[in-house]
Parts: structure tokens; C-alpha cells; sequence
């Protein structure tokens, strides 16, 4: 319903893999490998990837990958094998990834706000057998290095070299760039993303060539990115917007992207000038605080003409004051999930605030329906469970077939968890979200898991976490906690406690204390109850 045509005037044609038979765009590369050397072809001279001073055009960029692939195949990463990277917004994170697939291995992006016993289980739930890591993240590898099970060589970029670690150098640096060469096809698996669930651990979702390309010309095609533009990336790229919708799409085009390791407002302002950045795929906070930053009008955005925002949620306050500040910014809010290659929707720039509160429509590549409990389709108006199908759905959750069975239908519809409706234009609207899951700027936090860790805290009896609102994220982490009878805390101490043992964005930034946990009748607490800021 109300499926969006390509802007470019691509052809769509109906394909069939072992996997699926649907729509796929007709001419594109047919692996990420294919991609990247048309590029290198048609803008072997051109800069394609900006860090500070540094200029690097796809034609040295791919040379270096060569270089890279050579050693790893030299140590004995062969296809199939998994390797873990923990690296931030950097260009040595897309060589790595892209050194990875010339050899047919997966990549397996690590999420560099997590600590040691989170960044553990899911090196070891990959079965990674080499890791590449950055120096501002070693300490917490450092802390876990004697429980990485299938680990055999870690190579860190850095200056001061751990023993028993080689630097990344000895890759990048490598003057031999002979090795055998790997042609993935579009259904081989090339990365496992991690993505947070409602209940126990990330699950790794394997995504596949065919859906990350998908992907990149999604976002090509709805933002028209062609020559003269310019991306910048300034969210994670172990998110599937940074990695995907960003890089891939830089590549795809031959457009050049600037990479942003830290982001400072500020710094961010001045980048996007200097570098007369034209495009940027990112979460709306970014320009949330781009527009309320004291010196936004000091400078001149003019070149800066669209913004594609998904990941938490875009508020009518949000929508209208960027409007206000950038009246020739053409925005559009779209939505995605890692399970299907991100970027399933998105608003056509003249309805961004005729239709603030929806999340666009639905993409050429993409199917989605609003279902009930029992699976069946549901009218216009009715709420349900959003459903998608097309060639960018996962191949299901690594070593994880119970979960994947639940998620994926037998004949291919992802189940989303999310709750949503289509008015009768073809636009989608979110409702709600996964049971208990909290969206905190575009980071998917589940509360069992802040849950747990506070009832390790001794003088806890009863916790219960949910989101709450706020301006700049869209949702923060708040706990609500019954403390054992005859004991007193803090909420400082609560929060050092989870400090201790989470990934920053996961620590509750409300602590509040009361007598009783509200309960149903079945025993399950009743979050809404508890979604307010205390005093």
C-alpha cells in the first residue's frame, strides 16, 4: 500500500534466489565486492573518503584493501570465517569491512559503547577468529582478553602496541596485494549485526550482499545523491544506518563522505561548512542540536539540502523548528530495522509536515502489511503488528534457529514487534515498539537487561525499568526500584553501580525509589504506570 517509485527512474524487475522471489532493482552490482570495483572503475581518481586533512580517492582506498585482504588471507581468514571489529567512525573501519569481503569472510561490527562482558559474548557468539580493535577501546577488551574462546590474532590501531597484539599497520601497510580473490554471490552472508531484543541477549542478525546493496540504492535513489554532493557520517557504523545507509551509499555513488570520529556540536557546525556537506543520513537529534546550538546562525548551510532521519523519534517540536531554521532543507523521516537491511520507509520531502507524525511510505523494494495476532492482514486504520517482506529481510539470527523461526514466517515476512497503522494515503505510523524496549536517540536498550543488573545490587528487592520522554533523545532510561526492608541508597550509587557493568547510554539517567512494584494480576508489571520523570 502506497509504495513509493524510484526517483531516478531505475527499473524494477521481479528476480527469484533460492531465498525469495520479488523486486529487485534491475541493473546493480551483484555483491558488495562488485560494487566497490565499479566505483573504482568510474572514480578511481576521485576522493571518496575525507577524515580531517586526510584525502583518500576509491582508487588508493581500494588499493589498501588489497593490501589488507593479502595479510588476512596470509594469517588464514578464508570464507566463512567471522571477524570482529571494534572500531569508531573511522575509514579504517570500511577497509577493514571491505578487505573482508574480497576474501568471503563476515564482519561482525561490535557496539564501541559496550564494556568487556558485553563485547565478550558477542565475539564469542560469532566465533570470530580475528579482531580488530581500536586503542580508546582496548581496556575493556584488555579486561576479558583470557575469555575470548575463538579469537587467534587481534591487530589494534594505535600507537602504543599491547603484547601479544600486532598493529594495524602491519595490514594497511602491507606491500604485498597478491591473494586469491573471493566473488561472493548476492545471497552469501556478509556481516552479523547484533540487535538488541525485548528478552536475554543480542541476537546476530546475518545480513546478506543482495540486502545491503538494496540498501545503498534505497538511499541513493530517494536522496538522488550524484555528483557534487557530499555525505558526512557522524553516527556509529555498528549501526546499520552509519554502515549502510551512509558508507555503502558513499560507495555505491562515488560520493565522497566525511567521517566525524567524535561528535561535538560545534566541531559539527564547522565541518558541514568547511567541507560543503550536501546530504546527511542520521538520527534528528543531530539536527535537533545542530538548529539549538548558540552559534547556528553564525554560519551558512546553504549547501546543505537534505536530511534523511530514522532511528527514535521525530517530534512535531523537532520537525517544525528545523523547518523554521532551515526552511530549504528537505527532510524526510523514515524507518528500518537491522533485520531487514534498515530504510524501509521514508516521507517524500513535500509531506514532512503535512504528515509529522507518520514514518513515510513504503519503499520499491519492500513489502509490509498491519496484522493481528493470528497473522491476518488488517484494513486501512487498524492498528497491528507491522510485517515486511522483500530481498533486504534477514537470513535469520546467527546460531539461533528457535528465534529466527519466530521472527520470519515460512513464506518470508519478517515479524517486526512494532505496532503501526497506514492511513488511507499509503503512509505507515508507529505506534508503539517492541515490548519494553527502550529507543534512547537511535540506541535500542531492552530493560531486562538494566532490569538484571540492578538486582545484583544487594540492597535491591524488587527494580522495573522503562523509557521515558526526553526533548533531545526522544527516550531516556529510568529504574524504579523497591529497596530490601531496612536498607537505604542513592540514586548516585545506583547509577555508578550500572556504570560499572553497561554501556553508558544504558545507565539509568532517573533513578526513582517506591514501596511496590505495580503488577497485573498474572504478576507482570505495568510499565505504563511508570513512564513518567519523577520530581
Amino acid at each position: 500500500m502506497g509504495t513509493l517509485e524510484s526517483k531516478m527512474g531505475w527499473e524494477i524487475v521481479e528476480e527469484e534466489w533460492p531465498d525469495f522471489k520479488g523486486r529487485i532493482f534491475k541493473n546493480r552490482p551483484k555483491s558488495l565486492v562488485e560494487m566497490l570495483e565499479n566505483t573504482v572503475k568510474n572514480h578511481a581518481d576521485d576522493v571518496g573518503f575525507i577524515r580531517d586533512d586526510l584525502r583518500l580517492t576509491f582508487g588508493a582506498f581500494n588499493a589498501i584493501v588489497n593490501r589488507i585482504a593479502a595479510r588476512l588471507q596470509k594469517v588464514g581468514v578464508e570464507k566463512g570465517d567471522c571477524v570482529a571489529i571494534l572500531m569508531g567512525i573511522e575509514i579504517e573501519f570500511p577497509l577493514s569491512f571491505f578487505a573482508l569481503m574480497k576474501l568471503g569472510a563476515l564482519a561482525v561490527p561490535l557496539n564501541t559503547r559496550f564494556k568487556g562482558e558485553e563485547l565478550a559474548y558477542e565475539i564469542n557468539d560469532s566465533e570470530s577468529k580475528v579482531l580488530i580493535v581500536d586503542e580508546e577501546y582496548w581496556t575493556y577488551i584488555d579486561s576479558v582478553r583470557d575469555r575470548l574462546k575463538t579469537i587467534e590474532k587481534i591487530y589494534f590501531n594505535g600507537i602504543s602496541i599491547p603484547q601479544g597484539t600486532i598493529a594495524f599497520s602491519a595490514l594497511k601497510e602491507n606491500m604485498d596485494d597478491t591473494f586469491t580473490q573471493h566473488y561472493p554471490s548476492e545471497t552469501d552472508s556478509a556481516v552479523i549485526m547484533y540487535t538488541s531484543g525485548t528478552t536475554g541477549k543480542p541476537k546476530g542478525a546475518i545480513l546478506h550482499h543482495r540486502g545491503l546493496i538494496a540498501t545503498a540504492m534505497h538511499v541513493s535513489d530517494f536522496i538522488m545523491l550524484k555528483p557534487g554532493d557530499k555525505l558526512i557520517c557522524c553516527v556509529p557504523l555498528f549501526h546499520i544506518t552509519g554502515f549502510a545507509m551512509v558508507v555503502l551509499s558513499s560507495v555505491f555513488t562515488g560520493t565522497p563522505c566525511v567521517y566525524m570520529k567524535t561528535f561535538k556540536v560545534k566541531d559539527f557546525l564547522e565541518i558541514m561548512v568547511f567541507e560543503k556537506v550536501t546530504k546527511i543520513v542520521s538520527v534528528i537529534n543531530i539536527i535537533w542540536l545542530m538548529i539549538n546550538h548558540p552559534d547556528f546562525d553564525k554560519y551558512d548551510f546553504s549547501s546543505f539540502n537534505v536530511a534523511l532521519l530514522g532511528g527514535s523519534p521525530a517530534t512535531e517540536e523537532m520537525v517544525n523548528g528545523i523547518k523554521a531554521k532551515l526552511p530549504h532543507l528537505n527532510l524526510s523521516v523514515g524507518y528500518g530495522l537491522t533485520e531487514g537491511h534498515g530504510y524501509d520507509t521514508s516521507t517524500p520531502y513535500e509531506d514532512a509536515l503535512r504528515k509529522i507524525k507518520g514514518i513515510g511510505k513504503v519503499l520499491p523494494l519492500v513489502d509490509i502489511k498491519i496484522v493481528d495476532d493470528n497473522g491476518n492482514e488488517l484494513p486501512t486504520g487498524q492498528v497491528g503488528e507491522i510485517i515486511i517482506k522483500g530481498p533486504k529481510i534477514t537470513k535469520g539470527y546467527w546460531k539461533n534457529p528457535e528465534a529466527t523461526k519466530t521472527a520470519i514466517t515460512a513464506d518470508g515476512w519478517l515479524h517486526t514487534g512494532d505496532i503501526g497503522k497506514f492511513d488511507d494515503e499509503g503512509f505507515l505510523y508507529l505506534l508503539d515498539r517492541k515490548k519494553d524496549m527502550i529507543n534512547r536517540g537511535g540506541e535500542k536498550i531492552y530493560s531486562l537487561e538494566v532490569e538484571n543488573v540492578i538486582f545484583n545490587y544487594p540492597k535491591v528487592l524488587d527494580a522495573a525499568v522503562v523509557g521515558v520522554p526526553d526533548i533531545i533523545l526522544g527516550e531516556v532510561v529510568k529504574a524504579v526500584i523497591v529497596l530490601r526492608p531496612g536498607e537505604s541508597t542513592t540514586a548516585a550509587e545506583i547509577q555508578q553501580f550500572c556504570a560499572e557493568r553497561l554501556a553508558d547510554y544504558k545507565v539509568p539517567k532517573f533513578v526513582e525509589f517506591i514501596e511496590a512494584i505495580p503488577r497485573n494480576q498474572a504478576g507482570k508489571v505495568i510499565k505504563g504506570q511508570l513512564r513518567y520523570i519523577p520530581k
